[in-house]
């Protein structure tokens, strides 16, 4: 089965289920019984161990069918999302968000609402959903559409899913947030719902600038294929 587009599919469910596990019943179960601590290393080491099954069983499968080439018009799509899905990236790691673990303090403080959260409330969901349409769009074969459309399936469900499970958790804390942040970028900001600031943004778009250029330039060196339009 190694190196096969079943092992690749059996891989990307496991992934998919073993995530559904925060969303539901038997997180809450599962901390009852090992603790916060247990659960989180138990739940970490699981999430790679998988991952890492699914890299290299994406990495051993043939590329099989090709159901499209969208050639150079697919590569410049490619270079404005992933500049985009950069930006939300480093903005993810580098700004408070009140939907990390711990972060429910953080929603009566007025950062919360400013920067990247002013733009989605899911920055790096969203960062991983524009990197798997790029890649969706420019890898149109089975093995992609399994591993990126996988991942992207993923980090857009995974959208909804921590909405409701913050719901859940902060009550009308929540509420308040949701309604002046949006999880669809720039909704909250189309509606007049937030403001726009660049003050706490300007860095980290240089950053995300920096590490898209990067990763421009060393695709090929890394990945094996060049994205620049040919």
């Amino acid at each position: 089965m190694t190196g096969t587009l079943t092992e690749l599919i059996l891989a990307m469910l496991a992934f998919l289920a073993i995530h559904i596990i925060p969303s539901s019943f038997l997180r809450e179960r599962m901390i009852g019984r090992i603790g916060m601590g247990g659960y989180m290393a138990f739940f970490n080491i699981l999430s790679i161990v998988v991952f890492v099954w699914l890299i290299f069983a994406y990495s051993a499968t043939s590329t099989g069918e090709r159901y499209w080439d969208p050639g150079n018009a697919g590569r410049y799509i490619g270079i404005v999302l992933m500049l985009i899905s950069s930006i939300f990236f480093v903005s993810s790691y580098t700004s408070p968000n009140p939907t990390v673990i711990g972060g429910a303090r953080l929603l009566e403080k007025e950062s919360a609402y400013r920067g990247i959260n002013a733009i989605t409330r899911h920055p790096l969901m969203w960062a991983i959903t524009l990197w798997s349409i790029v890649h969706l769009i420019n890898n149109g074969d089975s093995s992609g559409l399994v591993f990126f459309g996988g991942l992207g399936l993923l980090a857009l469900c995974g959208t909804f899913l921590i909405d409701a499970k913050k719901g859940r958790q902060l009550g009308e804390g929540w509420n308040v947030y949701k309604a002046r942040t949006s999880n669809i970028p720039f909704l909250a900001l189309i509606e007049g719902r937030a403001k726009l600031s660049l003050k706490p943004l300007w860095w980290r778009i240089l950053l995300g600038l920096v590490l898209f250029f990067v990763l421009f330039h060393f695709h090929a060196f890394i990945f094996g294929g060049s994205p620049a339009p040919y």
